[in-house]
C-alpha cells in the first residue's frame, strides 16, 4: 500500500474512487471488468487534460532545451502546444484508447477525456478556452526571464521523477514536476499548476516532495543523483509553486514543524487507508468495503459513474 499526495486526496474525496483507481485498475488485467475500470481510470476532465499538456510542454520541451543549453522561441512553443492539443484531442475524440489490443504506454499523444468517452460533444467555446489557457500558461512561463535564467544555472534537471521510500510497513512516494540540482546549492523542487483562480496553495504537496527526496537521498540515492546531496539538510531545500494561469510564483521555506506535520499527515493517511482495507489485493476485497463520497458534487466529473452504484 502506497501513500502519495494526489492518491490520498482522491481517497479523502471518495474511498470508492480510490479503490477503482488503485486496486481494480491494472495495466495487465485480462478480466473484462478490470480492463474497463483501467480505461475509466485514464479518463480526465477537460481542465485536467489542459494541465497535462502544459506539464508536457514544460517538462519535454522547455526543460529539454534548458538541459541542452538551447534558446527558447515562444512562437515555436505555441506551435508545439497546438500540435499536441490537436493530436491528443483527435485521439480522445476517436476513443483510440478503446481499440482492441491497444497498449496505452505506446502512445505519447495519449489522452482520454470524460465528456468525449460519454459521447458528450465539447463546445467550440470550451475548446477555444482550453487552447487559450494553454497558450497563456506558456506565455506566462516565458515572461519569467529571471526564472529561466536561474534554471539554466542548474547542473541537473529531473522531470517527473518517482521518489519512493519505506514508511512504517508501507511506502510513501512523490513525483515532483521538476527537481533542479546545483553545484554548490541545495536542491530546488518545482510544481507547475494550471488553475483558473489559483485560490488554493500547495505548500503541503511540495513539503511531501521535499520529505520524499530527503528520504531517498538518505536511504538509497538514485544512480544519477549528485554525490554531495547528503550534505544538504532538508530544511534548506527550496520549494516553488508556479500558478501559471495567474502568473504567480509562490516560494515556501521548510521548518521542523513542517516536516513533523508532513510525517504525521502521511501516518494518519496510511492508517485511514489501512482501516478500510486499502492494503489488500483485488481478490481479497469488495467495492462495498470502500464507502462512496458524502458530497454529490464529487460525482459530477467522476470517471467511474457508469460502474459505481
Amino acid at each position: 500500500m502506497n501513500w502519495s499526495y494526489s492518491g490520498y486526496r482522491q481517497f479523502q474525496k471518495c474511498n470508492r474512487q480510490w479503490y477503482y483507481s488503485n486496486i481494480v485498475a491494472h495495466h495487465a488485467a485480462k478480466d473484462p471488468f478490470r480492463k474497463e475500470v483501467t480505461v475509466l481510470s485514464k479518463l480526465k476532465t477537460i481542465d485536467a487534460w489542459r494541465g497535462e499538456i502544459v506539464d508536457q510542454l514544460i517538462s519535454e520541451v522547455i526543460i529539454g532545451k534548458i538541459r541542452k543549453d538551447r534558446g527558447l522561441d515562444i512562437d515555436k512553443l505555441l506551435w508545439v502546444a497546438d500540435r499536441k492539443f490537436d493530436e491528443q484531442y483527435e485521439f480522445a475524440l476517436n476513443k483510440k484508447y478503446r481499440e482492441p489490443n491497444v497498449i496505452l504506454s505506446d502512445y505519447n499523444k495519449f489522452s482520454a477525456i470524460i465528456d468525449l468517452d460519454n459521447d458528450q460533444a465539447l463546445d467550440k467555446t470550451v475548446l477555444n478556452r482550453v487552447r487559450n489557457d494553454i497558450h497563456q500558461s506558456i506565455r506566462n512561463f516565458m515572461s519569467r526571464e529571471d526564472l529561466i535564467d536561474y534554471l539554466r544555472t542548474g547542473t541537473q534537471w529531473l522531470t517527473q521523477r518517482d521518489l519512493q521510500y519505506p514508511f512504517s510497513k508501507f511506502r510513501a512516494k512523490g513525483r515532483p514536476d521538476l527537481i533542479v540540482f546545483f553545484e554548490d546549492e541545495p536542491p530546488h523542487i518545482f510544481d507547475w499548476k494550471v488553475h483558473t483562480f489559483a485560490a488554493k496553495t500547495y505548500q503541503d504537496q511540495l513539503l511531501s516532495y521535499a520529505l520524499a527526496l530527503s528520504k531517498v537521498i538518505d536511504i538509497k540515492p538514485h544512480k544519477d543523483f549528485p554525490q554531495e546531496l547528503s550534505e544538504y539538510d532538508v530544511r534548506h531545500y527550496k520549494l516553488t509553486e508556479f500558478q501559471l494561469l495567474v502568473n504567480e510564483i509562490r516560494s515556501y521555506s521548510i521548518t521542523d514543524y513542517d516536516l513533523s506535520s508532513t510525517e504525521n499527515n502521511i501516518a494518519s493517511g496510511l492508517l485511514a487507508m489501512y482501516r478500510v482495507g486499502a492494503n489488500r489485493k483485488y481478490s481479497d476485497c469488495s467495492h462495498e468495503e470502500f464507502p462512496t463520497t458524502f458530497d454529490p458534487s464529487n460525482c459530477e466529473k467522476c470517471s467511474f459513474k457508469s460502474i459505481c452504484k
